[in-house]
């Protein structure tokens, strides 16, 4: 790689997002990585541009769900808009520009919101479903030109509206984009799924070097803000929450525990000497309590309460 002499190029933070954009390119060579490395060295500016950009990436990863990643792009010392666009500008997907822009206009948009345990079925101006699931957040953001749903964390399945208007989810990690479908998106401390019911769904993650990827219907994949998994096929079971069940197929107890933790408030735990029991079957989530007990009759398991609050999963 070599750089161009312009006007444009010369701010040491833009020339660090080009080696950025060029090192994350499946053809990135020994002599890219040796080349970048000897402009670092070449002058004390490039590399406290090129550490900027590496610390930016890596505070974007780490933020927890409600902290905007908009605010750490604003505040980053060396950080202008015009930085901002060049990011944007080179392939490291979403223009973080953007991002902030739709932070502004949700201000002024509308929260819905579940505690712990609640699912919650919410119809929107433009005929579009939304189910929230357990301890979830969005804020939905209509205007003349654009619908956007922001969310700020858990779990949201949307069945979108025919409209002119295009529709789009900002989530923590990415832009997603559905064509006329029906699909969720449930994020995590670390990443987030999107699961594709109906149609098809444009997923462009914040930080990324290479092009958006269309998940079709009938699949699933896991990112995060600079990678997407490949895909994986769904079961259409797993859309069974928003009618307040779980149906699970030989799923380990270990994971089927956890997951029904998302429904209680306290904590749930789970001996790791069951990690070999499985569990199969269908289950309300409207009682969890009943579910474990459930679990008793079914497998060589025994529920201890410490108290309604503090439950352990344990052998029989």
């Amino acid at each position: 790689m070599t750089m161009k002499d312009d006007s444009q190029l010369s701010d040491p933070i833009n020339q660090a997002c080009l080696w950025v954009a060029r090192l994350w390119a499946d053809d990135a060579s020994n002599a890219d990585h040796e080349a970048c490395q000897q402009w670092r060295e070449a002058d004390p500016q490039h590399e406290q541009a090129w550490q900027q950009l590496m610390s930016l990436q890596t505070q974007i990863r780490s933020l927890p769900d409600r902290q905007l990643g908009s605010k750490v792009l604003r505040t980053r010392a060396g950080l202008s808009r015009r930085h901002i666009l060049s990011i944007g500008g080179i392939g490291l997907g979403v223009s973080a520009l953007g991002i902030d822009r739709f932070y502004a206009s949700a201000a002024s948009g509308t929260s819905y919101a579940t505690s712990t345990g609640e699912i919650r079925h919410i119809s929107l101006e433009d005929g579009t479903q939304l189910v929230l699931n357990t301890n979830s957040e969005v804020q939905v953001s209509y205007d003349e030109h654009t619908r956007r749903v922001l969310l700020l964390k858990g779990e949201v399945r949307i069945e979108t509206s025919p409209d002119v208007r295009p529709f789009s989810v900002v989530s923590r990690d990415a832009l997603l984009q559905p064509l006329g479908t029906r699909f969720s998106v449930r994020q995590s401390d670390n990443d987030c799924q999107l699961q594709v019911y109906e149609g098809s769904v444009r997923v462009s993650p914040l930080l990324i070097s290479s092009s958006p990827e269309v998940i079709p219907s009938g699949s699933g994949v896991t990112f995060s803000v600079t990678n997407i998994s490949p895909t994986f096929a769904i079961d259409l079971s797993s859309e069974a929450w928003t009618q307040h069940r779980l149906a699970v197929a030989n799923m380990p107890l270990t994971q089927f525990v956890n997951e029904l933790s998302r429904y209680r408030t306290g904590f749930l735990r789970i001996s790791p000497d069951l990690h070999a029991l499985t569990v199969t079957g269908i289950f309300s989530l409207d009682d969890t309590d009943r579910v474990l007990q459930q679990l008793t009759e079914i497998l060589p398991v025994t529920v201890h309460y410490f108290s309604p609050y503090w439950v352990t999963v344990k052998p029989s």
